[in-house]
């Protein structure tokens, strides 16, 4: 096949497809339980604060700027977004996002911030949003069946830049999951399409992005082994008392241990790609 013939957006589809068949859940369903949520707001700002903080320096705002925010989480970039710009409008479909996040509006006391509570696949551009925005950011959050129809959705409602952050390679769970997975769940781990399919298909959409590829680093410490099993148990889909047993005699073998703890480092490279869609 020609290069040029690619379907690129078919094969995101496809990848999508494999990865959801595997046995995995739904991302968003991993965020459902509140606790969850929380614990990933509480890592997020003891680990990514200054990463939050270069992530907003170098977004093209000014204090009129009215911005989406698609896949907000907790509240991640919102809440200190909220501070240097006019208004945020944040997608979130998690119910336990939702509650920590609503919770962080309180506590911050931000007062422009209004929450959409759906997908983004779900979304209406007309009916559930109120654009055109100066600024959309996607940070980590393209986990989407249809990654052309959610970038034509970005574009309908875009009088400015357009920030997409994801991963590049294979990542830390990845790298666990192919490992495991046959085990767990009988089958072979897909993962996520990663960036180089959406920089192909921009570029076949006539959207030739910048780009910035960077390390990130995570460092998760837990004090014990069901504390790890807990937490980790959703990501790898484990459901059943035989499937912890197997993810639990694997995380004794692949850990860190340092003093008494148990470590797991989660690393990746990833992707920022941005574009002025006035440009285009």
């Amino acid at each position: 096949m020609e290069y040029q013939n690619i379907d690129w957006s078919k094969v995101w589809i496809e990848q999508m497809e494999k990865h959801l068949q595997c046995g995995n859940k739904k991302k968003a369903s991993i965020w459902e339980d509140k606790e969850s949520a929380k614990r990933f707001w509480e890592m997020s700002q003891k680990d990514n604060q200054k990463r939050a903080r270069e992530t907003i320096r170098t977004l093209n705002i000014t204090p009129q700027s009215r911005v989406l925010d698609i896949g907000a989480g907790p509240g991640t970039l919102a809440i200190p977004l909220s501070k240097e710009v006019n208004h945020i409008t944040a997608v979130e479909p998690s119910t336990g996002m939702i509650e920590v996040f609503e919770e962080n509006m309180a506590d911050y006391e931000c007062n422009n911030i209004s929450i959409v509570k759906k997908r983004w696949e779900d979304i209406d551009v007309e009916k559930d949003l109120d654009g055109p925005y100066d600024v959309i950011i996607a940070s980590f959050s393209l986990g989407m069946p249809d990654i052309h129809k959610s970038i034509e959705d970005m574009l309908a409602v875009s009088s400015g830049h357009i920030y997409l952050y994801w991963f590049a390679g294979e990542t830390s769970w990845d790298m666990h999951s192919r490992k495991i997975w046959p085990q767990l769940h009988g089958k072979e781990y897909y993962p996520t399409p990663k960036c180089n399919i959406i920089y192909n298909l921009l570029y076949q959409m006539g959207i030739y992005p910048n780009m910035e590829t960077f390390t990130l680093g995570r460092t998760e410490i837990y004090n014990s082994m069901s504390e790890v099993i807990n937490n980790l148990s959703n990501h790898f889909s484990v459901t059943t008392d035989k499937q912890q047993e197997i993810l639990e005699q694997y995380m004794e073998k692949t850990l860190r241990k340092e003093n008494g703890n148990y470590i797991y480092d989660a690393r990746s490279t990833r992707v920022k790609m941005w574009w002025n869609t006035q440009d285009y």
